[in-house]
Protein backbone atom coordinates (compact mmCIF):
# COMPACT_ATOMS: atom_id res chain seq x y z
CA UNK A 1 0.00 0.00 0.00
CA UNK A 2 1.15 3.23 -0.49
CA UNK A 3 2.15 5.49 2.30
CA UNK A 4 0.57 9.21 2.15
CA UNK A 5 2.75 12.18 2.65
CA UNK A 6 1.35 12.62 6.04
CA UNK A 7 2.43 9.00 7.00
CA UNK A 8 6.05 10.21 5.65
CA UNK A 9 6.16 12.79 7.77
CA UNK A 10 4.55 11.31 10.66
CA UNK A 11 7.16 8.85 10.73
CA UNK A 12 10.15 10.69 10.13
CA UNK A 13 9.25 12.98 12.91
CA UNK A 14 8.55 9.60 14.96
CA UNK A 15 11.95 9.17 14.05
CA UNK A 16 13.32 11.68 15.02
CA UNK A 17 11.96 12.15 18.05
CA UNK A 18 12.70 8.52 19.23
CA UNK A 19 16.65 9.48 18.33
CA UNK A 20 17.57 10.92 21.79
CA UNK A 21 15.51 7.87 23.64
CA UNK A 22 18.43 4.87 24.53
CA UNK A 23 18.14 1.20 23.71
CA UNK A 24 15.51 0.66 26.31
CA UNK A 25 13.32 2.99 25.78
CA UNK A 26 13.15 3.27 21.79
CA UNK A 27 10.12 1.53 20.07
CA UNK A 28 11.52 -1.29 17.62
CA UNK A 29 11.72 0.20 14.07
CA UNK A 30 9.36 -2.98 12.85
CA UNK A 31 7.28 -2.02 15.53
CA UNK A 32 6.58 1.83 15.03
CA UNK A 33 6.10 0.93 10.72
CA UNK A 34 3.14 -1.89 11.89
CA UNK A 35 1.31 1.65 13.32
CA UNK A 36 -1.72 3.94 12.36
CA UNK A 37 -0.58 7.33 11.75
CA UNK A 38 -2.90 8.64 14.79
CA UNK A 39 -1.14 5.97 17.08
CA UNK A 40 2.81 7.22 15.81
CA UNK A 41 1.21 10.92 16.36
CA UNK A 42 0.38 10.20 20.04
CA UNK A 43 3.38 8.44 20.91
CA UNK A 44 5.22 11.23 19.26
CA UNK A 45 3.11 13.62 21.67
CA UNK A 46 4.17 11.34 24.80
CA UNK A 47 7.94 10.93 23.46
CA UNK A 48 8.20 15.08 23.27
CA UNK A 49 7.45 15.12 26.75
CA UNK A 50 9.68 12.65 27.98
CA UNK A 51 12.79 13.95 26.25
CA UNK A 52 12.30 17.34 27.72
CA UNK A 53 11.82 15.78 30.66
CA UNK A 54 8.48 16.69 31.49
CA UNK A 55 7.56 12.85 32.59
CA UNK A 56 4.05 13.67 34.51
CA UNK A 57 3.02 15.37 30.86
CA UNK A 58 4.54 12.25 29.37
CA UNK A 59 2.94 9.86 31.83
CA UNK A 60 -0.43 11.33 31.26
CA UNK A 61 -0.18 10.78 27.66
CA UNK A 62 1.60 7.30 27.33
CA UNK A 63 -1.88 6.29 29.71
CA UNK A 64 -3.71 8.23 26.90
CA UNK A 65 -2.22 6.08 24.42
CA UNK A 66 -3.39 2.68 26.25
CA UNK A 67 -6.68 4.13 26.39
CA UNK A 68 -7.72 4.84 23.03
CA UNK A 69 -5.09 2.09 21.35
CA UNK A 70 -5.07 -0.69 23.79
CA UNK A 71 -4.88 -3.40 21.24
CA UNK A 72 -2.04 -1.55 19.20
CA UNK A 73 1.30 -3.11 18.61
CA UNK A 74 2.73 0.09 20.41
CA UNK A 75 0.52 -0.39 23.32
CA UNK A 76 3.68 -2.44 25.15
CA UNK A 77 5.98 0.06 24.59
CA UNK A 78 3.76 3.14 25.61
CA UNK A 79 3.35 0.84 29.14
CA UNK A 80 6.84 0.80 29.13
CA UNK A 81 7.66 3.99 28.73
CA UNK A 82 4.82 4.95 31.12
CA UNK A 83 7.02 2.97 33.70
CA UNK A 84 9.76 5.19 32.95
CA UNK A 85 8.43 7.75 33.31
CA UNK A 86 6.97 6.31 36.91
CA UNK A 87 11.12 6.00 37.56
CA UNK A 88 12.01 9.03 36.59
CA UNK A 89 9.53 10.92 39.29
CA UNK A 90 11.25 8.40 41.61
CA UNK A 91 7.72 6.32 42.03
CA UNK A 92 9.98 3.30 41.45
CA UNK A 93 7.87 0.46 42.98
CA UNK A 94 4.62 1.76 40.70
CA UNK A 95 6.82 1.78 37.86
CA UNK A 96 8.06 -1.93 38.94
CA UNK A 97 5.07 -3.65 40.16
CA UNK A 98 2.04 -1.58 38.05
CA UNK A 99 4.41 -0.89 34.91
CA UNK A 100 7.11 -3.22 33.96
CA UNK A 101 5.65 -6.18 35.66
CA UNK A 102 2.75 -5.23 33.55
CA UNK A 103 4.26 -5.08 30.68
CA UNK A 104 5.45 -8.98 31.16
CA UNK A 105 1.90 -9.83 32.11
CA UNK A 106 0.27 -9.00 29.48
CA UNK A 107 2.92 -8.47 26.37
CA UNK A 108 5.03 -11.85 27.81
CA UNK A 109 6.38 -12.34 24.46
CA UNK A 110 7.19 -8.83 23.46
CA UNK A 111 10.59 -7.05 23.28
CA UNK A 112 9.50 -4.76 25.47
CA UNK A 113 8.69 -7.82 27.95
CA UNK A 114 12.34 -8.61 27.78
CA UNK A 115 13.47 -4.91 28.48
CA UNK A 116 10.45 -4.89 31.16
CA UNK A 117 12.13 -7.94 33.00
CA UNK A 118 15.63 -6.02 32.63
CA UNK A 119 14.40 -2.77 33.80
CA UNK A 120 12.91 -4.08 36.53
CA UNK A 121 16.25 -5.38 38.37
CA UNK A 122 17.86 -1.94 37.23
CA UNK A 123 15.45 -0.13 38.96
CA UNK A 124 15.71 -1.91 42.23
CA UNK A 125 19.64 -1.53 41.80
CA UNK A 126 19.24 1.96 41.40
CA UNK A 127 17.49 2.73 44.91
CA UNK A 128 20.00 0.30 46.71
CA UNK A 129 17.96 -2.82 47.50
CA UNK A 130 20.58 -5.12 45.72
CA UNK A 131 18.81 -8.61 47.03
CA UNK A 132 15.99 -7.97 44.88
CA UNK A 133 17.98 -6.38 42.03
CA UNK A 134 20.05 -9.53 42.31
CA UNK A 135 17.14 -11.85 42.08
CA UNK A 136 15.42 -10.18 39.38
CA UNK A 137 18.88 -9.97 37.60
CA UNK A 138 18.64 -13.86 38.18
CA UNK A 139 15.53 -14.26 36.42
CA UNK A 140 16.78 -12.36 33.21
CA UNK A 141 19.83 -14.65 32.68
CA UNK A 142 17.50 -17.87 32.65
CA UNK A 143 14.60 -16.53 30.75
CA UNK A 144 16.58 -14.56 27.82
CA UNK A 145 20.27 -16.24 28.45
CA UNK A 146 21.16 -15.22 24.44
CA UNK A 147 19.32 -11.73 24.97
CA UNK A 148 21.44 -8.10 25.11
CA UNK A 149 19.21 -8.19 28.18
CA UNK A 150 20.81 -11.16 29.71
CA UNK A 151 24.30 -8.71 29.07
CA UNK A 152 23.42 -6.17 30.68
CA UNK A 153 21.98 -8.02 33.74
CA UNK A 154 25.85 -10.24 33.97
CA UNK A 155 27.32 -6.68 33.87
CA UNK A 156 25.18 -4.97 36.67
CA UNK A 157 25.74 -7.98 38.67
CA UNK A 158 29.53 -7.42 38.00
CA UNK A 159 29.34 -4.19 39.71
CA UNK A 160 26.77 -5.38 42.73
CA UNK A 161 29.80 -7.64 43.63
CA UNK A 162 32.52 -4.86 43.19
CA UNK A 163 30.11 -3.52 45.83
CA UNK A 164 30.23 -6.45 48.03
CA UNK A 165 33.66 -7.13 47.25
CA UNK A 166 33.13 -10.72 46.03
CA UNK A 167 35.88 -10.60 43.12
CA UNK A 168 35.60 -14.32 42.42
CA UNK A 169 31.60 -13.73 41.40
CA UNK A 170 32.67 -11.00 39.84
CA UNK A 171 34.99 -12.43 37.62
CA UNK A 172 32.17 -15.06 36.77
CA UNK A 173 30.43 -12.63 35.44
CA UNK A 174 33.23 -10.80 33.25
CA UNK A 175 34.13 -14.62 32.00
CA UNK A 176 30.26 -15.20 30.85
CA UNK A 177 30.36 -11.92 29.32
CA UNK A 178 33.72 -12.25 27.42
CA UNK A 179 33.22 -15.81 26.61
CA UNK A 180 29.86 -16.43 25.81
CA UNK A 181 28.09 -13.36 24.84
CA UNK A 182 26.80 -12.81 20.93
CA UNK A 183 29.45 -10.21 19.53
CA UNK A 184 27.62 -7.85 18.16
CA UNK A 185 26.86 -4.06 18.21
CA UNK A 186 24.85 -4.30 21.17
CA UNK A 187 26.87 -6.14 23.23
CA UNK A 188 30.78 -4.99 21.88
CA UNK A 189 30.96 -2.45 24.88
CA UNK A 190 30.34 -5.49 27.28
CA UNK A 191 32.47 -7.94 26.17
CA UNK A 192 35.45 -5.85 25.61
CA UNK A 193 35.48 -4.68 29.15
CA UNK A 194 34.66 -7.82 30.27
CA UNK A 195 37.92 -9.14 28.48
CA UNK A 196 40.15 -6.82 30.04
CA UNK A 197 38.77 -6.80 33.35
CA UNK A 198 38.67 -10.43 33.40
CA UNK A 199 42.47 -10.77 32.25
CA UNK A 200 43.65 -7.75 34.36
CA UNK A 201 41.78 -9.85 37.67
CA UNK A 202 43.97 -12.83 36.75
CA UNK A 203 46.65 -10.55 36.05
CA UNK A 204 46.63 -10.05 39.75
CA UNK A 205 46.08 -13.52 40.86
CA UNK A 206 49.72 -13.97 38.87
CA UNK A 207 48.04 -15.97 36.65
CA UNK A 208 48.60 -14.56 32.77
CA UNK A 209 48.15 -17.72 30.76
CA UNK A 210 44.45 -17.33 31.99
CA UNK A 211 43.97 -13.46 31.48
CA UNK A 212 45.66 -14.10 28.11
CA UNK A 213 42.62 -16.36 26.76
CA UNK A 214 40.15 -13.82 27.84
CA UNK A 215 42.24 -10.65 25.65
CA UNK A 216 42.00 -12.99 22.67
CA UNK A 217 38.23 -13.68 22.95
CA UNK A 218 38.70 -9.81 21.49
CA UNK A 219 41.86 -8.87 20.35
CA UNK A 220 43.86 -10.93 17.60
CA UNK A 221 47.37 -10.07 15.84
CA UNK A 222 49.36 -7.28 17.39
CA UNK A 223 46.36 -6.08 18.41
CA UNK A 224 46.98 -9.01 21.33
CA UNK A 225 50.53 -8.00 22.02
CA UNK A 226 49.65 -4.41 22.43
CA UNK A 227 46.41 -5.02 24.92
CA UNK A 228 48.60 -7.51 26.95
CA UNK A 229 51.45 -4.88 27.57
CA UNK A 230 48.87 -2.48 28.29
CA UNK A 231 46.75 -4.24 31.04
CA UNK A 232 49.30 -6.07 32.48
CA UNK A 233 51.43 -3.01 33.53
CA UNK A 234 49.55 -2.00 36.47
CA UNK A 235 48.98 -5.53 38.09
CA UNK A 236 52.61 -6.21 37.63
CA UNK A 237 53.38 -2.50 38.92
CA UNK A 238 51.42 -3.24 41.98
CA UNK A 239 52.29 -6.89 42.62
CA UNK A 240 56.30 -6.11 42.39
CA UNK A 241 55.93 -3.20 44.77
CA UNK A 242 54.53 -5.50 47.52
CA UNK A 243 56.98 -7.37 49.23
CA UNK A 244 54.64 -10.34 50.19
CA UNK A 245 53.67 -10.50 46.76
CA UNK A 246 56.61 -9.19 44.27
CA UNK A 247 57.39 -12.67 43.04
CA UNK A 248 53.94 -13.03 42.08
CA UNK A 249 54.62 -9.62 40.09
CA UNK A 250 57.99 -10.76 38.24
CA UNK A 251 56.39 -13.70 37.24
CA UNK A 252 53.64 -11.94 35.45
CA UNK A 253 56.48 -9.59 34.29
CA UNK A 254 58.14 -12.97 32.82
CA UNK A 255 54.64 -14.56 31.22
CA UNK A 256 54.03 -11.05 29.74
CA UNK A 257 57.78 -10.66 28.41
CA UNK A 258 57.77 -14.60 26.96
CA UNK A 259 54.78 -13.70 25.39
CA UNK A 260 55.49 -10.45 23.61
CA UNK A 261 58.68 -12.31 22.58
CA UNK A 262 57.48 -15.13 20.60
CA UNK A 263 55.29 -12.63 18.84
CA UNK A 264 58.71 -10.75 17.47
CA UNK A 265 58.35 -10.97 13.55
CA UNK A 266 61.22 -13.12 11.83
CA UNK A 267 60.83 -10.88 8.44
CA UNK A 268 62.60 -7.95 7.75
CA UNK A 269 60.36 -5.19 6.07
CA UNK A 270 59.69 -2.33 7.33
CA UNK A 271 56.47 -3.38 8.72
CA UNK A 272 57.92 -6.03 10.59
CA UNK A 273 60.71 -3.72 11.94
CA UNK A 274 58.21 -1.34 12.92
CA UNK A 275 56.72 -3.91 14.95
CA UNK A 276 60.14 -5.44 16.45
CA UNK A 277 60.95 -2.23 17.96
CA UNK A 278 57.08 -2.38 19.46
CA UNK A 279 57.57 -5.58 20.83
CA UNK A 280 61.04 -4.48 22.57
CA UNK A 281 59.38 -1.19 23.97
CA UNK A 282 56.76 -3.24 25.54
CA UNK A 283 59.37 -6.00 27.29
CA UNK A 284 61.37 -2.72 28.49
CA UNK A 285 58.07 -1.17 29.58
CA UNK A 286 56.97 -4.32 31.39
CA UNK A 287 60.72 -4.51 33.10
CA UNK A 288 60.46 -1.00 33.73
CA UNK A 289 57.06 -1.74 35.49
CA UNK A 290 58.55 -4.56 37.48
CA UNK A 291 61.26 -2.34 38.51
CA UNK A 292 63.79 -3.95 36.96
CA UNK A 293 66.62 -1.80 35.90
CA UNK A 294 69.39 -3.05 34.23
CA UNK A 295 66.91 -5.71 32.73
CA UNK A 296 65.21 -2.92 30.61
CA UNK A 297 68.57 -1.59 29.67
CA UNK A 298 69.59 -5.04 28.36
CA UNK A 299 66.14 -5.04 26.36
CA UNK A 300 67.26 -1.54 24.46
CA UNK A 301 70.89 -2.96 23.45
CA UNK A 302 69.23 -6.33 22.01
CA UNK A 303 67.01 -4.53 19.99
CA UNK A 304 70.26 -2.09 19.12
CA UNK A 305 71.86 -5.26 17.91
CA UNK A 306 68.50 -6.60 16.00
CA UNK A 307 67.62 -2.82 13.77
CA UNK A 308 70.60 -0.80 14.58
CA UNK A 309 71.17 2.08 16.91
CA UNK A 310 68.97 5.09 16.25
CA UNK A 311 68.01 7.51 17.52
CA UNK A 312 64.24 6.68 18.50
CA UNK A 313 66.44 3.66 21.08
CA UNK A 314 68.68 6.44 22.15
CA UNK A 315 65.73 8.71 23.51
CA UNK A 316 63.97 5.61 25.36
CA UNK A 317 67.50 5.18 26.99
CA UNK A 318 68.33 8.56 27.77
CA UNK A 319 64.39 8.70 29.08
CA UNK A 320 65.39 5.45 31.46
CA UNK A 321 68.23 6.92 33.12
CA UNK A 322 66.30 10.04 33.60
CA UNK A 323 63.27 8.69 35.26
CA UNK A 324 65.90 7.00 37.50
CA UNK A 325 67.38 10.55 38.55
CA UNK A 326 70.70 9.89 36.07
CA UNK A 327 70.41 12.88 34.55
CA UNK A 328 74.25 12.97 33.64
CA UNK A 329 74.03 9.77 32.02
CA UNK A 330 70.43 10.60 30.00
CA UNK A 331 72.51 13.81 28.75
CA UNK A 332 75.20 11.54 27.53
CA UNK A 333 73.15 9.17 25.31
CA UNK A 334 71.27 12.91 24.29
CA UNK A 335 74.96 14.08 23.24
CA UNK A 336 75.19 10.83 20.66
CA UNK A 337 71.86 11.70 18.27
CA UNK A 338 72.59 11.85 15.15
CA UNK A 339 69.80 14.52 15.10
CA UNK A 340 71.74 17.39 17.28
CA UNK A 341 69.05 19.49 17.47
CA UNK A 342 66.85 16.90 18.92
CA UNK A 343 69.82 15.76 21.11
CA UNK A 344 70.25 19.15 22.36
CA UNK A 345 66.14 19.78 23.27
CA UNK A 346 65.95 16.44 25.33
CA UNK A 347 69.22 17.42 27.22
CA UNK A 348 67.47 20.96 27.83
CA UNK A 349 64.29 18.79 29.01
CA UNK A 350 66.42 16.85 31.19
CA UNK A 351 68.18 20.17 32.98
CA UNK A 352 64.39 21.44 33.48
CA UNK A 353 63.03 18.21 34.79
CA UNK A 354 66.50 18.38 37.36
CA UNK A 355 65.22 22.10 38.30
CA UNK A 356 68.92 23.17 36.90
CA UNK A 357 66.75 25.78 35.15
CA UNK A 358 70.19 28.63 34.20
CA UNK A 359 71.65 24.88 32.09
CA UNK A 360 68.29 24.43 30.49
CA UNK A 361 68.22 27.79 29.03
CA UNK A 362 71.63 28.13 27.92
CA UNK A 363 70.98 25.28 25.77
CA UNK A 364 67.76 26.79 24.75
CA UNK A 365 69.99 29.44 23.65
CA UNK A 366 71.96 27.25 21.78
CA UNK A 367 69.74 26.40 19.59
CA UNK A 368 68.20 29.63 18.87
CA UNK A 369 71.72 30.46 17.53
CA UNK A 370 71.91 26.58 15.73
CA UNK A 371 68.26 26.82 13.76
CA UNK A 372 67.15 30.20 13.28
CA UNK A 373 63.78 29.19 11.26
CA UNK A 374 62.73 27.96 14.62
CA UNK A 375 63.87 30.84 16.74
CA UNK A 376 60.21 31.85 18.33
CA UNK A 377 59.66 27.57 19.25
CA UNK A 378 63.39 27.98 21.66
CA UNK A 379 62.30 31.39 23.19
CA UNK A 380 59.04 30.00 24.17
CA UNK A 381 60.63 27.32 25.55
CA UNK A 382 62.92 29.66 27.13
CA UNK A 383 60.27 31.41 28.77
CA UNK A 384 58.42 28.29 29.86
CA UNK A 385 61.78 27.46 32.13
CA UNK A 386 61.32 30.67 33.33
CA UNK A 387 57.97 30.60 34.71
CA UNK A 388 58.69 27.01 35.45
CA UNK A 389 61.83 28.65 38.13
CA UNK A 390 59.35 31.51 38.89
CA UNK A 391 61.86 33.90 37.54
CA UNK A 392 59.55 36.48 35.92
CA UNK A 393 61.80 39.28 35.85
CA UNK A 394 63.60 36.80 33.02
CA UNK A 395 60.65 35.45 31.71
CA UNK A 396 59.79 39.26 31.11
CA UNK A 397 63.14 39.21 29.24
CA UNK A 398 61.95 36.21 26.98
CA UNK A 399 59.01 37.57 26.10
CA UNK A 400 60.16 40.93 25.08
CA UNK A 401 62.73 38.60 22.29
CA UNK A 402 59.22 36.64 21.33
CA UNK A 403 57.87 40.02 20.44
CA UNK A 404 60.10 40.66 17.66
CA UNK A 405 60.96 37.02 16.48
CA UNK A 406 57.22 36.07 16.64
CA UNK A 407 55.18 39.74 16.08
CA UNK A 408 51.98 38.41 14.95
CA UNK A 409 51.50 37.16 18.41
CA UNK A 410 51.86 40.17 20.74
CA UNK A 411 48.40 39.68 22.04
CA UNK A 412 49.42 36.32 23.47
CA UNK A 413 53.03 37.48 24.65
CA UNK A 414 52.31 40.68 26.28
CA UNK A 415 49.43 38.83 28.28
CA UNK A 416 52.23 36.12 29.18
CA UNK A 417 54.50 39.27 30.30
CA UNK A 418 51.31 40.71 32.44
CA UNK A 419 50.71 37.74 33.93
CA UNK A 420 54.80 36.93 35.28
CA UNK A 421 54.35 41.06 36.22
CA UNK A 422 51.25 40.09 38.09
CA UNK A 423 53.13 37.19 39.99
CA UNK A 424 55.97 38.74 40.68
CA UNK A 425 53.73 41.64 42.51
CA UNK A 426 54.45 44.40 40.32
CA UNK A 427 50.92 45.24 39.67
CA UNK A 428 51.48 48.93 37.92
CA UNK A 429 53.42 47.14 35.36
CA UNK A 430 50.93 44.51 35.14
CA UNK A 431 48.31 46.75 34.18
CA UNK A 432 49.93 48.67 31.47
CA UNK A 433 50.93 45.77 29.87
CA UNK A 434 47.63 43.82 30.31
CA UNK A 435 46.47 46.86 28.39
CA UNK A 436 48.86 46.21 25.28
CA UNK A 437 46.90 42.98 24.89
CA UNK A 438 44.12 42.40 22.84
CA UNK A 439 42.36 39.82 24.24
CA UNK A 440 39.24 41.82 25.65
CA UNK A 441 37.03 41.53 27.72
CA UNK A 442 39.48 39.27 29.25
CA UNK A 443 42.18 41.81 30.08
CA UNK A 444 39.37 43.84 31.90
CA UNK A 445 38.92 41.57 34.11
CA UNK A 446 42.71 41.14 35.27
CA UNK A 447 43.94 44.80 34.95
CA UNK A 448 40.66 45.33 37.91
CA UNK A 449 41.99 42.73 39.99
CA UNK A 450 45.48 44.38 39.64
CA UNK A 451 43.88 47.85 40.66
CA UNK A 452 41.91 46.02 43.70
CA UNK A 453 45.27 44.49 45.04
CA UNK A 454 46.60 48.18 44.99
CA UNK A 455 43.08 49.44 46.84
CA UNK A 456 42.69 51.31 43.92
CA UNK A 457 38.60 50.32 43.69
CA UNK A 458 37.71 53.06 41.06
CA UNK A 459 39.75 52.40 38.57
CA UNK A 460 38.68 48.59 39.07
CA UNK A 461 34.90 49.60 38.97
CA UNK A 462 35.50 51.45 35.59
CA UNK A 463 37.19 48.09 34.09
CA UNK A 464 34.45 45.96 35.28
CA UNK A 465 31.65 48.55 33.93
CA UNK A 466 33.38 48.02 30.70
CA UNK A 467 33.07 44.30 30.94
CA UNK A 468 29.74 44.81 31.50
CA UNK A 469 28.97 45.97 28.22
CA UNK A 470 29.83 42.20 27.34
CA UNK A 471 27.17 39.97 27.45
CA UNK A 472 28.92 36.96 28.14
CA UNK A 473 30.98 38.41 30.85
CA UNK A 474 28.25 40.50 32.02
CA UNK A 475 27.25 38.39 35.08
CA UNK A 476 30.72 38.10 36.14
CA UNK A 477 31.21 41.73 35.82
CA UNK A 478 28.36 42.52 37.64
CA UNK A 479 29.11 40.01 40.71
CA UNK A 480 32.51 41.60 40.75
CA UNK A 481 31.24 45.05 41.37
CA UNK A 482 29.35 43.76 44.77
CA UNK A 483 32.75 42.19 45.87
CA UNK A 484 34.83 45.77 44.73
CA UNK A 485 32.45 48.05 46.80
CA UNK A 486 32.58 45.43 49.51
CA UNK A 487 36.44 45.58 49.63
CA UNK A 488 36.15 49.27 49.69
CA UNK A 489 33.81 49.50 52.48
CA UNK A 490 30.97 50.39 50.49
CA UNK A 491 28.34 48.15 51.61
CA UNK A 492 25.32 49.73 50.52
CA UNK A 493 27.22 49.66 47.11
CA UNK A 494 27.92 46.20 47.39
CA UNK A 495 24.51 44.94 48.66
CA UNK A 496 22.97 46.56 45.71
CA UNK A 497 24.78 44.80 42.90
CA UNK A 498 25.05 41.81 44.57
CA UNK A 499 20.61 41.81 44.71
CA UNK A 500 21.27 43.62 41.01
CA UNK A 501 23.31 40.48 39.59
CA UNK A 502 20.33 38.16 41.00
CA UNK A 503 17.92 40.53 38.93
CA UNK A 504 19.37 40.84 35.79
CA UNK A 505 21.51 37.64 35.58
CA UNK A 506 18.97 35.18 37.12
CA UNK A 507 19.68 31.86 35.61
CA UNK A 508 23.85 32.61 36.07
CA UNK A 509 26.49 30.69 38.16
CA UNK A 510 26.98 34.06 39.34
CA UNK A 511 23.26 34.82 40.36
CA UNK A 512 23.94 31.53 42.61
CA UNK A 513 27.04 33.17 44.40
CA UNK A 514 25.51 36.50 44.80
CA UNK A 515 22.56 34.78 46.41
CA UNK A 516 24.63 32.86 48.92
CA UNK A 517 26.77 35.68 49.89
CA UNK A 518 23.43 38.27 50.38
CA UNK A 519 22.20 34.93 52.55
CA UNK A 520 25.77 34.51 54.61
CA UNK A 521 27.26 37.88 54.98
CA UNK A 522 24.47 39.88 54.93
CA UNK A 523 21.27 37.80 56.35
CA UNK A 524 19.16 39.37 53.25
CA UNK A 525 16.92 36.77 51.73
CA UNK A 526 16.52 37.24 47.88
CA UNK A 527 14.88 35.30 44.91
CA UNK A 528 17.27 34.83 42.24
CA UNK A 529 14.85 37.36 40.75
CA UNK A 530 16.34 40.20 43.02
CA UNK A 531 13.21 41.06 44.76
CA UNK A 532 13.41 40.38 48.45
CA UNK A 533 11.67 37.38 50.33
CA UNK A 534 8.98 37.83 52.15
Amino acid sequence: MKRTGLAIILAAAGTAMAAPLTYLEQIPVETFAKMREAERYQLKVAEKFFITGEYKAAASEYEKFMTLYDRSVGAPNAQLMWSHCMVHQRKVYGAVKDGFQSVIDYWPGSHEAMLASYLIGKSYNDIGETQNAEKAYARVIAAHPTHHVAVLAKWDLADIYRVRADAANRAKMWEDIAFNAKRDTLNNHYTLYSSRYLAEHHFMAGNFADGLKSLQTTYKDFGLVNAAHEIAISPIYTLSGNKEKAALGLKVADDANQFIRSQVPAATDDAAMQRIRVCYYHIASLHSHARRDKEGLDTYEQLSKLIGLDDGIRSKIGLWHQARARYEEARKVYAQFKDPIAGLQATALSFREEQKYDQAVAVYNQLVGSAKDREGEWHVQIVTTWRQAHKWDNAVVAYQALLKSVPERFGDWYWGMAECYEAAGKQNEAIQTFRQSDKYPGAYFRMAQCHRRLKQHSEALVLYNQARTEPSTAPDASLQIGYTYEEAGQMENAIKWFQQTCKLHPKSNQASTAHAHLQTKYKISVTLGGAADK
